[in-house]
């Protein structure tokens, strides 16, 4: 690393290195010829063949290694484990394909992570009032991201499980080196399949991928450079998981289709009155969940989306108006038209935060521009009558004037 570091820094200690390594084995030849000494002269060559032959050979020794450990491959006792444990660098968390083969599929996911502790983390389908409990809503709302509504998954600490398929990720890396099977100077990945039945692993298959690491820093020019590894038959986790659950690396990694907008929408809107039992954090999360699949919506399905918003911002409950306000601008704007009494009232909506406001103020600027027609009469007296209110913004006052003005 340090000669890196000054290669990168003082690019003519590159020609010094390189002059340095070869200089013995071209100025001796030449000295052997000019002193007609002919052991100057075979020295270095049988040197450089040598350390060449010598590379080659451990290289192959250690492919052939390679080959043997990737070479076994069983199939299962049983195809019906409902189990799928994955070990690996993951650190526990479930993502978009756990939550795929949660919400699509009968099987449960243990996860765990090799490095960090030796509990499995497991993950069983639930729905219904399961997924309002305090544990689970934050995992359930991911749920509703991804197009899943109506489903979520607890997940609860497990010491060991006595049968199912087992993905076992091993990370190696030649500086620092795992206690392993695999050669010294391997830097990669080890994956390994496996059935458990009654407690006991039985080895289905192996797949290496990665790189060798050369054997010594001062020969590089001299020795043979170890190949790229790609040893055994494809396993990686996505298709661990696709082979287990019957399906294609492909479909496991699409989206829900079609993605269901209202029935998704509808489902994080039901979390906004469990502030207390799914708690504040969670709640905000709720929030920002529902405006994310409204602005990925936006272009999509509008109609479903302008009525939702309708929904919340006739809901007289801030934290919804302050939602419904900010999805306004996600839309196009030849389709921000809402009802004129419906955005009337949001003048004097309950809204703290300074932005929402903003966004609010500009919609009724394009609501209630110069030049349109003059809303209904009542609505026209309504503005009227809170002209000289005494507590009102600035921002609310020329709203107002905008809407008396109007013909």
């Amino acid at each position: 690393m340090a000669m890196g570091m000054a290669l990168m820094f003082a690019p003519g200690l590159i020609a010094l290195l390189f002059g340095a390594l070869t200089a013995p084995f071209i100025l001796l030849p030449v000295y052997g010829l000019a002193k007609r000494r002919i052991g100057f002269v075979l020295g270095p060559i049988i040197l450089a063949g040598s350390i060449y032959c010598g590379s080659f050979l451990l290289i192959t020794e250690e492919m052939d290694l390679f080959a043997s450990l990737t070479s076994f491959t069983a199939e299962p006792e049983r195809r019906d484990h409902t189990l799928l444990a994955i070990e690996d660098d993951n650190n526990n968390h479930c993502d978009d394909v756990c939550i795929k083969v949660l919400a699509t599929s009968n099987h449960t996911l243990a996860l765990r992570s090799n490095t960090r502790t030796r509990d499995w983390m497991l993950y069983t389908q639930a729905d219904g009032a399961t997924c309002f409990a305090k544990n689970n809503a934050k995992l359930a709302l991911e749920f509703l991201l991804r197009g899943y509504p109506g489903k979520c998954a607890t997940q609860r600490k497990l010491g060991e499980f006595e049968d199912g398929f087992l993905l076992r990720v091993i990370r190696s890396d030649s500086r620092w080196p795992r206690k392993s099977d695999l050669p010294k100077g391997f830097t990669g990945d080890s994956f390994e399949y496996f059935e458990r039945i009654d407690g006991k692993d039985r080895l289905l298959a192996r797949h290496i991928k990665g790189g060798l690491s050369n054997k010594t820093q001062f020969l590089l020019l001299l020795e043979t450079r170890p190949p790229a590894i790609d040893a055994g038959p494809p396993i990686d986790r996505l298709s661990f998981i696709a082979n287990a659950i019957g399906t294609d690396v492909e479909t496991l990694r699409k989206s829900a289709e079609p993605f269901p907008l209202e029935e998704v929408l509808i489902g994080i809107e039901n979390y906004f009155d469990q502030n207390e039992a799914i708690g504040a954090d969670t709640h905000r999360l709720a929030g920002w969940t529902w405006s994310q699949v409204a602005s990925n919506a936006s272009r999509t399905q509008p109609q479903i989306l302008k009525d939702r918003i309708l929904h919340l911002i006739t809901s007289h409950d801030p934290f919804r108006i302050g939602l419904g306000i900010k999805a306004i601008s996600f839309m196009r704007l030849d389709e921000r038209a809402f009802p004129d009494d419906v955005m009337f009232d949001l003048i004097f909506a309950p809204i703290a935060e300074h932005e929402t406001t903003s966004l609010l103020e500009r919609q009724l600027d394009r609501q209630f521009s110069p030049g349109r027609m003059a809303p209904a009469g009542d609505l026209l007296e309504r503005a009227r009558g809170h002209l000289n209110d005494p507590d009102l913004k600035p921002w609310q006052s020329r709203i107002l004037n905008h809407i008396n003005q109007l013909q």
